[in-house]
């Protein structure tokens, strides 16, 4: 026992109290706001195209869509903090469906210092299982090639 007055889990609890006050969504307004200065992905490079410069139209209707993505977004806080508390810095994100239409995803984490043959190992045996139940059900869901966040990617 510590000599402090909480423990692992209060702390742990807490921090997942203000991730996720940090990550709610905010109302419709404060999303065109943040938008405005920010260039659209698509549109970069040498013409680079700012949400800011669309029409008044456009930019409330894509603000409205971001809205609804941030809405019914997970709440992922209490994994999140999870991962943190327990030093799962390496992740694998995989996901299965059609393009950007994601029907299943999975996250494996781990701490670092696995070695490679072992993370292929496990993210091999991840990806099978899945598709052997898939496949046992006749879903047809192609897993989709997702990025690997690392843990310097996430810093």
């Amino acid at each position: 026992m510590t000599d402090f007055p909480y423990t692992d889990a209060d702390l742990r609890a807490e921090a997942t109290r203000q991730f996720a006050e940090v990550l709610r969504a905010p109302d419709r307004l404060e999303v065109q706001d943040e938008m405005r200065g920010s260039p659209i992905p698509s549109r970069s490079g040498d013409q680079t195209v700012y949400w800011g410069q669309l029409s008044v139209d456009d930019l409330h209707d894509a603000a409205n869509d971001v809205h609804e993505l941030l809405d019914d977004a997970p709440d992922l806080s209490r994994w999140t903090i999870g991962l943190s508390g327990s030093v799962l810095t390496h992740t694998t994100d995989l996901a299965w469906g059609h393009g950007n239409n994601w029907h299943l995803a999975v996250q494996v984490a781990h701490r670092r210092g696995v070695d490679d043959e072992l993370h292929t190992a496990l993210i091999d045996a991840v990806r099978g299982a899945v598709s052997l139940v898939l496949d046992e059900r006749g879903l047809s869901l192609p897993q989709i090639t997702q990025q690997t966040a690392t843990e310097e990617a996430t810093r």
